[in-house]
């Protein structure tokens, strides 16, 4: 029963000492660098584009919403080819997206 009280103790104290850690000095920087984060789409640049026209020429490349994301089995079954995986039918659109974002003369700038 010693033991038990004594390892009780222990973990008590590691996580009182863990706890501790969380406080704000842990935190500082970290809105920053939460708002600093970019979407996707936001590293593709075009000379004199909107962020409106760029997610407007996202769509019309076959993207969703402001990045590029072809997730959903109806949107994949959709355009799947015979024979072709899920993952093989995502990457196939995310390349032909990708050609189509050069075709408009976009840039991936990073």
């Amino acid at each position: 029963m010693k033991h038990c009280a004594n390892c009780w103790a222990t973990l008590s104290l590691i996580s009182l000492t863990l706890a501790g850690c969380a406080g704000p000095g842990l935190t500082t920087g970290r809105d920053a660098y939460l708002k600093s984060i970019k979407p996707y789409i936001a590293y593709w640049q075009k000379e004199g584009m909107t962020e409106e026209g760029r997610r407007r020429d996202s769509l019309e490349c076959g993207g969703l919403n402001d990045s590029i994301q072809f997730m959903g089995t109806r949107v994949l079954k959709a355009v799947q080819r015979p024979g072709e995986t899920d993952g093989e039918t995502e990457n196939r659109l995310r390349q032909d997206w990708v050609a189509c974002m050069r075709g408009k003369g976009y840039q991936w700038v990073k």
